[in-house]
């Protein structure tokens, strides 16, 4: 099994899947090639959220509602704000833009579902006027109940115990979701809820790993501190997602990779959304190729890593979506981080003269992990948790923990995607010293120096390859 560079130039639409694949199937057929697959509600039954937080649409009447776009499912307000209404979540106001991304406010989910569904149950008498009324003044009285978009919503965190859904076999492998379960110095995951009205969007983008609280704060920041490069700082580590609508419909804009710099201006900047593009501005834009679908209840769809889209909701809409990554995408995920890097010290490049060369590259790393949350050390450090949780399962000591061997590619493949990486890390000199400085402050070493550390990890990796690949 080898790492496959896609042509994707005969992909002209998107598999829609009625059973759910195997693991081997969804391995070999999608993952690997990083092609995008639609699957349908099968996935997903048994769902707790598909339950109790949706109930009929009465304005669908049989099979001739999908050719009107009609959702089967509306959400149950009573049942979300009674359950969860005390809940803190941030809010997106579609109508406006924020560099690129859309303006947030922090509310609790309580007046969130108050003001998205005032206009559709209103008349069976669920909404407290006052506190629609409170709410609304926070967004300047505007009575627009479709502008507001719940997002990047870490519901699992927020509710361990409620048992919403059940991540599908499929997407088991999740090294990120993983690696931060483990953090101690961090409490985050990339597990998220989305919930907006008609109309509500999300902008044109690739799926990223990064800190959404962070994010609004740092890319203004970044903004300014690098205006003299005339561009925003791009920082996109790609990662794969998963999205599973529970009721409402997405329309769904896919660009396939390769097709980056169809999407940028003379300055650099990106698109912000593909349905109102100048032409002017954006030349070449209309030259790209995009693939259109619509997800409607119950259907999930996988995004690969590196593929641009932009999502619209029709009706009100609720969706599960995680960002993750494994062996399969490690290949993209690092010359990603390789090119964020670069950007990072192409703009730094007036302080090159001024600073020593390793206080310069801290300095690199330390906006590299703010915007973004990966640096060196983190992107080691994941790689060194998923080989040692692989140890473990090959030395039968995990038990019943973790994602089974069957559900994840072969371990000689593993073994090697993160050698690469590993290899890739240390051939920047200041990379390895780093590392190995981590290792001695914080890795947990038992013996020798944080070099010896870096060389035992290489060479255990290196063992498994021979054995396993």
């Amino acid at each position: 099994m080898s790492f496959i560079d896609p042509n994707y130039d005969h992909i002209t639409s998107i598999p829609c899947l009625a059973t759910p694949p195997s693991y081997h199937e969804f391995l070999h057929n999608y993952l690997i090639p990083n092609v995008p697959v639609l699957i349908g509600p099968a996935l997903t039954t048994g769902w707790r959220a598909r339950c109790d937080w949706v109930r009929p649409n009465p304005d669908c009447h049989g099979e001739e509602a999908i050719s009107e776009k009609i959702p089967r499912f509306v959400p149950d307000f009573a049942f979300l704000i009674d359950r969860f209404g005390d809940a803190p979540v941030q809010v997106a106001d579609c109508r406006r833009r924020e560099f690129t991304d859309q303006p947030r406010v922090g509310m609790m989910f309580a007046d969130f579902v108050e003001k998205w569904g005032t206009s559709v149950v209103e008349s069976e008498g669920e909404m407290k006027n006052d506190q629609v009324r409170d709410i609304e003044a926070k967004w300047e009285h505007d009575s627009d109940r479709t502008r507001y978009y719940l997002k990047d919503w870490h519901f699992v965190k927020a509710f361990p115990e409620y048992g919403a859904y059940k991540t599908p076999d499929i997407f088991r492998d999740d090294w990120m979701n993983e690696f931060w379960h483990t953090r101690n110095d961090v409490r985050d995951d990339y597990r998220f809820v989305y919930m907006g009205g008609h109309g509500t969007f999300t902008p044109f983008h690739a799926d990223v790993y990064r800190y959404r609280s962070r994010y609004l704060l740092l890319e203004s920041f970044v903004y300014f501190y690098f205006s003299h490069a005339s561009y925003l700082l791009p920082i996109v580590c790609r990662s794969y997602s998963w999205s599973a609508n529970i009721c409402g419909i997405k329309r769904w804009t896919l660009f396939h990779p390769g097709q980056e710099h169809l999407f940028k201006d003379k300055l650099g900047n990106m698109v912000y959304d593909v349905r109102d593009v100048d032409p002017a501005r954006f030349s070449r834009f209309a030259e790209a190729r995009r693939i259109v679908l619509l997800q409607r209840d119950g259907e999930t769809l996988f995004v690969p890593s590196g593929w641009f889209h932009q999502v619209e909701n029709i009706g009100s809409t609720i969706s599960i979506n995680h960002n993750w990554s494994n062996a399969c995408n490690l290949p993209y995920l690092h010359t990603s981080f390789v090119a964020d890097l670069g950007e990072v010290r192409y703009a730094l490049r007036d302080l090159i003269d001024l600073l020593p060369s390793p206080e310069f590259e801290r300095e690199c790393q330390r906006l590299l992990l703010v915007n973004s949350g990966w640096d060196w050390i983190v992107l080691w450090r994941m790689c060194a948790c998923i080989m040692q949780r692989l140890r473990r399962q090959l030395e039968g000591e995990d038990g019943d923990k973790g994602t089974p061997m069957e559900l994840q590619p072969p371990v000689g493949f593993q073994a090697k995607r993160i050698l690469d990486v590993m290899m890739g890390l240390l051939a920047e000199t200041e990379a390895g010293k780093v590392v190995g400085k981590w290792y001695e402050e914080e890795g947990g070493m038992e013996v020798g120096t944080g070099e010896e550390a870096v060389e035992e990890m290489v060479r255990e990796l290196k063992g498994l390859v021979e054995e396993y690949e």
